[in-house]
């Protein structure tokens, strides 16, 4: 069943609430709620709520867990879709968690049974104002360190104070600063951004505070500086930390007072902005080394906004990159029509050292390039992953063809790595019947190794690769583990991966390599 707000019908809807509940009062109230620009849903099927929340568009997920036994069936279906809805779950405060796992730390609101439906309203209500905060910035994701930061942006933005924002390059530090300028008193007038560390210290100077004719070589006009193209605006200055030092005391001076010179002028000029400033450095190290003044640290630091690492966020991969693909969709008007399972988790398990920006541009290039149908694993850019793959296949032998091999390889080397090989299963071995025992296992061990010893198998899964050595060559031994592991799993390539300690990508090609499919 599902009902509209009557005292919203008609309006232009820009968002809406689905209520999962079969409680009549809950049911009742909340269809009384009157939301602007909001239309509600309400639903006892868990089944028609999410097939709802699946066409997209959802704001906030209100379930009602009370009455469904197998709630959290539920909870793990919603986690499932590429939304970003946000999710409340109103039920006994002991048996309802936020959903954690150690793939998710996705932001779950928790109300215990007793809240009342204006409590509850309040709630929806503010996930609906942090939605329009969401919504004005483009920053997608519902994972708890996202969820952090819009909170963080929607009650600094009405503040007319001085914001830094610290992250690492191409989380999307810009978008902060444009969240803060939109959702603030500002919002109608500029908003101006300048990288310090794209230019020199005389033409930082210039873009600054401007110049005028002839005040040097070069200067045939006069230039307004970005503190007067930004009155009564917001002034964003990114790479702040690189700032030359001698600059910093005139900076200051201007934030403090709001007065400039122009370069060349003699006229006092006046500028009202605010400022929010970005760095992936630290600036404290930098303040304790002497390149950055403590009395700018201290005038920066009012407000700190983090932005985190998509490494730390993995969960908000999947939203982000069907965003992206979208966009190039309708950009390029492609059919892309999404990703294969694999190669979602291929993104997922990538480490993005250019965080969301490297996301962007890979999901550009394989939209550009795929024009149509399903992006799959061999339309990954050439060296994706690469510092992964090497990794990863330390964990496995790397196959080779002993025929091809033979006039170069020494077979005296290989007889001593087979051993050497041979030595070290028998040695993690006794480490493991050690753990499990307590008994020193009688061995000699290196204090310290820059050997990589990764656990792929529980004591208790009645599989281990280590149970049995097994003759043969480095491709029958590795080979011997990858169907040992697809037997144990019944055929559960995902399984069998995290279980093999690899990717589902890498498992993929050495079953291929294999003929294992």
């Amino acid at each position: 069943m599902t009902k509209p707000i009557p005292s919203l019908k008609g309006r232009f809807v820009l968002r809406s609430v689905v209520l999962l509940s079969r409680n009549t009062r809950l049911y009742g109230a909340a269809s009384r709620w009157d939301l602007p620009g909001v239309e509600l849903f309400l639903f006892d099927s868990p089944s028609e709520a999410l097939a709802k929340i699946d066409q997209g568009k959802t704001s906030v997920f209100l379930f009602d867990t009370r009455d469904y036994p197998r709630f959290r069936h539920v909870e793990r279906k919603f986690f499932s879709m590429k939304t970003d809805a946000d999710l409340v779950l109103l039920g006994q405060e002991e048996e309802v968690v936020p959903h954690n796992d150690e793939n998710n730390e996705a932001a779950v609101r928790v109300l215990p049974a007793d809240t009342s439906t204006e409590e509850i309203m309040v709630m929806v209500v503010r996930l609906l104002q942090l939605r329009q905060v969401r919504e004005n910035s483009g920053i997608s994701g519902r994972s708890r360190s996202i969820a952090e930061m819009l909170s963080m942006i929607a009650h600094t933005a009405p503040l007319d104070i001085n914001v830094l924002v610290l992250g690492e390059s191409g989380t999307g530090k810009e978008l902060v600063a444009r969240a803060i300028h939109e959702n603030s008193t500002r919002r109608d007038e500029p908003f101006i951004s300048l990288n310090c560390g794209a230019m020199s210290e005389g033409v930082l100077e210039s873009e600054l505070f401007g110049h005028v004719k002839g005040s040097f070589t070069g200067a045939v006009n006069d230039h307004a500086g970005v503190f007067k193209r930004a009155n009564r605006g917001t002034l964003f200055l990114d790479e702040v930390g690189e700032m030359p030092l001698s600059m910093q005391t005139r900076f200051l001076r201007t934030l403090e007072t709001g007065e400039f010179t122009p370069v060349g002028g003699r006229n006092l000029e006046n500028s009202d902005i605010r400022l929010v400033a970005a760095t992936h450095q630290d600036l404290g190290a930098r303040v304790s080394k002497g390149l950055f003044r403590q009395d700018l640290f201290y005038r920066l630091k009012v407000v700190v906004i983090n932005t985190p690492a998509l490494r730390d966020h993995p969960e908000d991969i999947p939203i982000l990159a069907d965003k992206f693909l979208q966009e190039e969709n309708v950009r390029h008007q492609l059919h892309v029509k999404g990703f294969t399972r694999a190669t979602m988790q291929a993104l997922v398990d990538n480490p993005w050292p250019g965080n969301v920006r490297e996301l962007r541009n890979t999901v550009s290039s394989m939209v550009v390039f795929k024009q149509r149908g399903m992006i799959d694993l061999p339309d990954l850019p050439a060296g994706f992953g690469a510092a992964e793959r090497m990794n990863e296949e330390s964990y496995l032998p790397v196959p080779f063809d002993l025929h091809s091999a033979a006039s170069t390889l020494d077979p005296g080397l290989l007889a001593t790595t087979l051993l050497e090989i041979r030595q070290e299963l028998r040695e993690l071995k006794a480490l493991i019947l050690a753990r499990d025992t307590g008994v020193e296992p009688n061995m000699s061990w290196p204090a310290e190794s820059n050997r990589r010893v990764v656990e792929t198998f529980s004591a208790d899964s009645g599989f281990s690769p280590l149970a049995e050595e097994q003759g043969g060559d480095l491709q029958t031994a590795e080979r011997s583990l990858i169907e040992d592991a697809l037997a144990y799993t019944h055929g559960n390539r995902r399984v069998a991966a995290d279980r093999l300690g690899i990717s589902e990508r890498t498992l993929y090609r050495k079953i291929k390599a294999y003929g294992l499919s």
